[in-house]
């Protein structure tokens, strides 16, 4: 009797020293709070309230709980999560309607019946801990409510990008000589090198690239001069690993949406050095709206004293429609004859992501190469006009120091494709601060 009652005040003792629970915290900070009201207005206090690990909800016809009705219900959801300083896109899908902030700032708003849809591209500027917090309501029919967001890029990268890894051997081996950002893979080297630590032969290179897809079959088109291999989420999907002229095809790959981590290899043994590869259905940078009112941002159109051209006015027309106008010139392969430039009255220095506006004709480049002169540093971004029309596209965010016109942005007639095969078109450009 007495060793059971020693054992007993043994393991009281032993719980008092422990913390009750490690569950507490971890909820508060990883976990979504949801609050449920039992009306479609958020109004009195709610109905239930719970933790819940993730904001993915179809409930069909019916509801969360059985203290909420089917049919004309609401909730509130918030939660504070880390993120690295950098480019996020926040996508959103509801039925019926709802709203989200960011750290008390709107960023998407879709309060209406029926079922959508929508995506937010956002800067965090600010390492940290930052709150989201997801506003929701159900009328009648089909519950829906599902959030989530990724990041596209870091503080220094360009939204969009391939990550580009260059190696002075045959077979990626060891560490990469070179690391850079390529705005696309559209690469006709000849005989030269890709980089001046890079040797002319004798050379590989990986490509890196996450994308948030939609579910379909998407059409790869391929171009190679040596070797090349063709990834998806670690999956080979292409392989022609070896010595060859250039070598071209198309090939279709069914792909289910959501994240995908894609990967290009390719290598050059000797001569001349071709490296192509892009699909169909490219969101690219994701912009497929309209960067906040004109009176937030600085915009320089082409008609505007603050862009100028160089080269013959001869190889220079005035396009129909555009920003306010437009302007356009034939391509040329590799030598530039023709280029814009646009000169922003940047006065404070900060974060500046840049638009450029594509018009409806006269864009059917598919590598406008858009050079970013900004803090010193020069940037480049290829950008494949023919997939727009009378949008504004981002080149990207770019620090910008201000108040001098070295930091500038050049537009080039020279795209790679052969020679007077396609159109550059020359809009506005809008800095918008981020």
């Amino acid at each position: 009797m007495k060793k059971t009652l020693w054992l007993l005040i043994t393991l009281l003792l032993v719980a008092a020293v422990l913390p009750l629970t490690s569950q507490a915290a971890p909820l508060l900070k990883l976990s979504w709070r949801a609050e449920y009201y039992d009306n479609s207005s958020l109004s009195g206090a709610p109905r239930l309230s719970i933790y819940e690990a993730a904001l993915n909800h179809d409930w069909g016809n019916g509801s969360p709980a059985v203290e909420i009705p089917a049919d004309n219900f609401s909730a509130r959801y918030t939660i504070t999560r880390h993120f690295e300083k950098g480019t996020y896109l926040f996508l959103l899908s509801a039925d019926d309607g709802a709203r989200v902030w960011l750290d008390g700032n709107l960023i998407l708003d879709s309060w209406d019946f029926g079922y959508k849809s929508r995506k937010a591209k956002v800067y965090i500027d600010t390492t940290g801990d930052h709150e989201l917090q997801v506003a929701y309501f159900e009328k009648t029919g089909r519950a829906v409510i599902k959030f989530e967001w990724l990041q596209m890029a870091g503080e220094d990268d360009i939204v969009g990008a391939w990550r580009g890894e260059y190696f002075n051997n045959r077979n990626l081996a060891g560490d990469p000589a070179v690391v850079r950002q390529d705005g696309a893979i559209n690469f006709d080297w000849n005989s030269d090198s890709p980089d001046p630590k890079i040797t002319r032969d004798n050379f590989s290179v990986r490509w890196t690239r996450s994308i948030y897809l939609r579910e379909g079959l998407y059409r790869f088109r391929v171009q190679h001069d040596d070797g090349m291999r063709l990834y998806v989420d670690g999956k080979i999907f292409y392989d022609s690993w070896y010595d060859q002229a250039v070598t071209y095809h198309t090939l279709e790959v069914p792909l289910k949406g959501g994240y995908r981590t894609f990967v290009v290899e390719y290598y050059d043994h000797v001569g001349n050095a071709v490296a192509q590869a892009s699909f169909d259905g490219d969101p690219d940078g994701y912009d497929n709206y309209e960067p906040g009112p004109d009176g937030a941002a600085i915009v320089v159109d082409d008609a505007s004293p603050r862009f100028s051209w160089g080269g013959p006015k001869g190889n220079r027309y005035v396009g129909p429609g555009g920003y306010g106008s437009s302007s356009w010139t034939y391509n040329t392969t590799n030598n530039t004859i023709n280029f814009g430039k646009w000169s922003p009255p940047i006065a404070a220095a900060g974060n500046y992501e840049i638009f450029a506006f594509i018009p409806g004709s006269n864009a059917t480049t598919g590598s406008a190469r858009y050079e970013i002169l900004h803090f010193g540093q020069r940037d480049w971004r290829t950008l494949n006009q023919s997939r727009y029309s009378n949008e504004w596209v981002s080149l990207g965010i770019y620090y910008f120091k201000g108040g001098g016109q070295d930091e500038c942005v050049f537009l080039y007639d020279s795209t790679g494709e052969a020679n007077n095969s396609t159109r550059i078109a020359f809009d506005a450009l809008k800095f918008v601060k981020r």
